[in-house]
């Protein structure tokens, strides 16, 4: 009996396995089927795009020209004849120190040289008569010329009696009121043109021999996200600074509408166009122990053709390898394909075209 049990299980346990045997045989056959023909991809060419890259920093606005005024002498504000930001032009009155006694100095300085005037042209016409020596002559030229120059400087004192606006611009605040006393370290006010807006702003080091000056930036205020003010670049640093690896850059915005402000904080857009490399689908490109790679149509078979990213843009990759423009590459049906597999090309996208454009199916006539 214990034989009997002992044969049946093992006729049992011979069926099972001839039996999964048997199902592993027909399912290893149908990939091998499967392989045998050519395997369908989708394709594309590479398009050949520029290598834009676009550097961003935070700068800082300064205008084109800027100073703080300051008197040139010591003395009583007896007018102050502007405004906090009224715009001014280069020679306007700002402010006016008292004068009393710089104006006496003139008057009298005026009177010594109309003095010394007639005596050189009273002794000129005498001297050739022999009435008046050559050296009284010399003398009384001497004298006016003497008080030439004090007429000059009592001129020049009372010229600095008053403050004037170096360049047009517009000016600041001020602190100073009729009545006070200054010196010439007493600021009056800040003077600034806005008629463009430096912006100064670092780079890293590894762009500093790519920036020119009248390269093309834009900049956005932080007052004014949404606004961009197109410039130049107008100067650059002449060395990088060791702490900050980055390059001191300015470059110059036009500010016709004056909305812009000395001070303001800007985010600087700096774009640099470089080799052309072509581009892909993000599909298209896997990874291996190699690096990057795509997959390449020659012949209906697939070639594995190594290469080194770029950089990324919007969806699309930009490489760089030995490929062509006229390159067909696979960005459909890529992970299961192996070197020269053979292949079944077809456009990407025609597909839906071609769905896209076939008409319709007139729908059926009802019977009757």
């Amino acid at each position: 009996m214990q034989i009997a049990v002992t044969a049946l299980l093992g006729a049992l346990l011979a069926g099972g396995w001839w039996y999964w045997q048997g199902a592993d045989g027909a399912q290893s056959k149908e990939p091998v089927k499967k392989r045998a023909g050519a395997t369908p991809v989708l394709v594309e060419t590479p398009a050949m795009t520029d290598d834009r890259e676009t550097v961003r920093a935070i700068g800082t606005g300064e205008a084109r020209r800027s100073a703080t005024i300051h008197p040139a002498t010591s003395g009583e504000v007896v007018k102050i004849a502007f405004e906090a930001g009224q715009r001014v032009k280069k020679g306007d009155v700002l402010l006016r120190l008292d004068a009393k006694h710089q104006r006496l100095a003139v008057k009298l300085a005026d009177v010594a040289v109309k003095e010394a005037t007639r005596q050189l042209e009273r002794l000129a016409k005498l001297a050739p008569k022999g009435a008046a020596s050559v050296a009284r002559l010399e003398t009384a030229q001497t004298t006016l010329e003497s008080a030439a120059l004090r007429l000059d400087q009592a001129q020049a004192a009372l010229r600095d009696r008053s403050v004037f606006a170096p360049f047009d611009g517009v000016i600041g605040l001020t602190d100073i009121d009729v009545g006070d006393r200054v010196t010439d370290a007493t600021p009056i006010a800040t003077l600034d043109d806005r008629a463009y807006v430096e912006v100064a702003f670092n780079v890293p080091e590894e762009y500093a021999p790519r920036i020119k000056v009248g390269s093309l930036v834009s900049v956005r205020p932080r007052t004014m996200p949404k606004r961009r003010f197109d410039g130049t670049i107008s100067e650059i640093g002449s060395r990088i600074d060791a702490l900050t690896r980055s390059l001191r850059v300015k470059a110059e915005i036009a500010n016709p509408a004056d909305a812009l402000r000395p001070g303001t904080s800007f985010q600087v857009e700096l774009s640099f166009v470089g080799r052309r490399y072509p581009s892909v689908r993000e599909v298209a490109v896997l990874w291996s122990r190699d690096g990057a790679y795509v997959w390449r149509v020659e012949d209906g078979r697939a070639k594995k053709v190594i290469v080194k990213i770029v950089r990324r843009d919007k969806g699309r990759i930009l490489l760089d390898g030995p490929l062509k423009e006229t390159d067909q590459i696979v960005v459909e049906g890529v992970q299961g394909l192996r070197p020269d597999q053979k292949v079944k090309a077809s456009p990407y996208g025609a597909q839906k075209t071609s769905a896209t454009e076939m008409p319709a199916k007139p729908a059926k006539e009802p019977a009757t």
